[in-house]
């Protein structure tokens, strides 16, 4: 008869055996702040961490909070509609905070409002879950990085 230990051991080999990848990474609980398809930002994809809320460009969207950290991320200017940016996952690994996103974009051949865009979505987190990173990226649904940014530095 096999003990509970050697079972358990059986089955972390067997669920994901000697490839599988260890990691640190934590996920972090966000608010929700919503989105914009007219950020005003023209450039490409961005990600902008701040604890002034004005910093990000999207001030309109929250209301200031100290104990918060706020992530913008932009996809970037859009000469049709049809695109968008919403963040699904907040994860941090040592000093690196990285903001998970789904980019979606018109199917080829579709009709879509001929105006300029710049979807943004904004999130919050706890400043304290921030304290010490100092690198913050934004990935997009096949973990591509699309942007880098600096995680500014203050007491939590």
């Amino acid at each position: 008869m096999r003990s509970v230990c050697e079972l358990l051991l059986v089955a972390t080999i067997a669920c994901g055996g000697p490839a599988a990848q260890v990691t640190d990474a934590q996920t972090i609980p966000f608010t929700d702040h919503g989105s914009t398809q007219q950020s005003g930002y023209e450039g490409g994809p961005r990600i902008v961490a701040a604890g002034d809320l004005g910093l990000t460009g999207l001030g309109g969207l929250a209301a200031k909070d100290a104990t918060r950290l706020y992530l913008a991320a932009f996809a970037g200017s859009q000469r049709t509609g049809g695109y968008d940016i919403r963040v699904v996952r907040v994860d941090r690994s040592g000093d690196r905070l990285t903001v998970r996103a789904m980019f979606t974009a018109p199917p080829a051949g579709a009709l879509t409002i001929q105006v300029l865009t710049s979807p943004a979505h904004l999130v919050s987190i706890d400043r304290r879950a921030a304290a010490s990173a100092r690198d913050v990226v934004l990935l997009d649904q096949s973990a591509a990085e699309r942007a880098r940014g600096t995680v500014p530095q203050s007491q939590p």
